[in-house]
């Protein structure tokens, strides 16, 4: 009977160390994979010159490249001593509705959290830079055919 009781015991606190691990795993910020995107409706040039700025003068991050033609910054995000590199990317995803860029912010081994805060201070640098963003065309569905 003792034998039986330390074997349960044994799995009850082993499948407990599992269920323990799991939960911090799911409770803590994401990091490794962190990449976090945003959508707005400015042209892609207005938005290009206003997220330079935005990392450079109101962020003081310091940009250790960039290319506007294919539409990426690289920068280098302080932390207390520690140094991260960063990203960020528009691409143009415009439509028949007008247009829309998509901005894709990544901070090495950051929290996710950190890299949405960082594009909701963009997106209102923008709104108080570039004014409202403007409306989107509305496109016209084609009827649907009815089935036979």
């Amino acid at each position: 009977m003792t034998w039986l009781n330390r074997a349960f015991r044994h799995r009850l606190s082993v499948v407990a160390l599992t269920a323990a691990i799991n939960l911090v795993a799911l409770a803590s910020p994401r990091t490794a994979d962190a990449r976090s995107e945003r959508h707005v409706l400015w042209q892609g040039d207005k938005v290009w010159a206003a997220a330079v700025r935005f990392l450079r003068v109101d962020q003081k991050l310091t940009i250790t490249e960039k290319d506007a033609d294919a539409g990426y910054v690289m920068f280098d995000y302080v932390d207390g001593d520690r140094t991260y590199p960063g990203s960020l990317e528009l691409v143009d995803v415009s439509d028949d509705s007008g247009p829309r860029i998509r901005i894709v912010l990544t901070i090495a081994d950051r929290p996710d959290y950190l890299e949405v805060k960082l594009l909701d201070r963009l997106e209102r640098r923008l709104r108080e830079e570039l004014g409202s963003p403007p409306p989107r065309k509305k496109v016209e569905k084609s009827p649907r055919k009815p089935r036979d």
